[in-house]
């Protein structure tokens, strides 16, 4: 099993925080498109998969990972050969949702073609609230997916307009209320917290408006200044975007408080969902399960070694076309594969199992994790439950420093 990301490189508008790989212009829309299906048809990629899952994810504190069999298998990802069964398909940008019905069959009878796709896979698509219309929404049934990602990230207008999105507010309650009569039970609802303009109340406003559309998933990220966005490079010319370290703790405990009263589970550090309802294609990457990515800038991961695609449209077309290495790879070290499984676990609610580090790190590895988890423990900021170690409550707030101190 293996999960296959797609990305669609292309926006409509690009948001002021964002720095992943898109543009705005869709001229060469079909020359992409036509590169990615001939990289379906030209993937070759051997996977080591270890099978290391999760229990029911029903309450927080009954999260264990299962440690038996913990035995490496290989997976020939070659088409003609594998009839891969890929546990997910995930299509994120960028913006998915600019591409037409038609533009998404022709990609998805591509995956067919090479992947055996069923009626259990989870199919996601990230979306705009503009884009789903009554049609697009019916269009995205008929082809099977099962699983929205809306990016909302505000239900206040102004601050949509200073993030440079293109939807209203009431444009996202609408998509919403829209995807639900068309079949979508499967939906996520992307948020945005730590703008400099938004106030304590006017946090708890935007997540009273999502639980309100009572969604089964809610992803709510701290705003991040990224150096090559539109913010970054305002920052870089002196205008500030920081708020308080009080201010940030405030908003995201409110979340934490507000979620867990309404039932949702905390199961990543920015992932909220209801009983059966987690992202099980990020759970996977989460777990340090191989994917395959497909389109200009995305990753691929085997269990011994990483690759990553041309980050730049125009080459990564002519690569494709001209029948040349559109990729980089490097194979990891134990430490990478260490420190990836460390950061991973921690900010997830099944946290890291001192028996795995030990059966596939070794006892020096083991040993060092539990020497620094220490420190941790007796600031209150770890927890440890028999062999499986967790970040508490406050500790959340500095889960990804945690992580760090605790790399090799």
């Amino acid at each position: 099993m293996a999960s296959v990301y797609v990305h669609i490189p292309f926006c409509r508008q690009i948001c002021y925080y964002c720095d992943y790989h898109a543009r705005a212009s869709l001229k060469n829309k079909d020359a992409m498109l036509a590169a990615m299906k001939k990289e379906f048809s030209s993937l070759k990629f051997k996977v080591q998969s270890l099978k290391f899952k999760v229990q029911s994810l029903k309450f927080i504190e009954n999260l264990k990972p299962e440690t038996s069999n913990l035995k490496p298998e290989t997976l020939n990802f070659k088409p003609e050969t594998s009839n891969l069964k890929p546990e997910t398909l995930y299509f994120g940008g960028g913006t998915p949702s600019v591409l037409s019905i038609d533009e998404l069959k022709g990609l998805l009878d591509a995956i067919i073609q090479h992947y055996e796709v069923s009626s259990d896979t989870e199919i996601t698509i990230e979306a705009n609230p503009e884009d789903l219309t009554d049609d697009y929404l019916a269009g995205l049934r008929q082809l099977g997916f099962n699983r929205l990602s809306i990016g909302v990230q505000s239900f206040f207008d102004d601050d949509l307009l200073w993030m440079n999105r293109r939807h209203s507010a009431a444009e996202a309650r609408k998509s919403v209320e829209n995807a639900k009569k068309y079949g979508f039970h499967n939906i996520n609802v992307d948020l945005i917290y730590g703008l400099p303009t938004m106030t304590a109340e006017r946090w708890k406003t935007n997540l009273y408006q999502a639980l309100d559309l009572d969604v089964p998933h809610l992803s709510a990220y701290h705003l991040i200044i990224e150096t090559r966005s539109v913010f970054g490079k305002r920052q870089e010319k002196g205008k500030s975007f920081a708020i308080s370290e009080d201010d940030s703790a405030e908003q995201f405990f409110t979340l934490l408080d507000m979620t867990e009263k309404a039932g949702y589970e905390h199961y990543e550090i920015s992932n909220f969902a209801r009983p059966g309802f987690h992202s099980r294609h990020n759970t996977a990457c989460w777990q340090g399960l191989p994917y395959i990515g497909i389109g200009p800038s995305a990753h691929s991961y085997d269990g011994q070694s990483r690759r990553w695609n041309i980050s730049n449209n125009s080459e990564y077309i002519i690569a494709l076309e001209q029948d040349l290495q559109w990729f980089d790879s490097e194979r990891l070290t134990t430490d990478d594969k260490y420190n990836e499984y460390v950061l991973m676990s921690l900010r997830a609610a099944w946290g890291a199992d001192i028996n795995h580090i030990r059966v596939h790190f070794g006892s020096e590895y083991a040993n060092e994790f539990l020497r620094q988890a220490a420190v941790y423990m007796q600031n209150g900021y770890i927890q440890q439950r028999g062999d499986i170690f967790t970040i508490t409550r406050k500790g959340k707030m500095i889960a990804d420093r945690i992580a760090s101190d605790l790399f090799c």
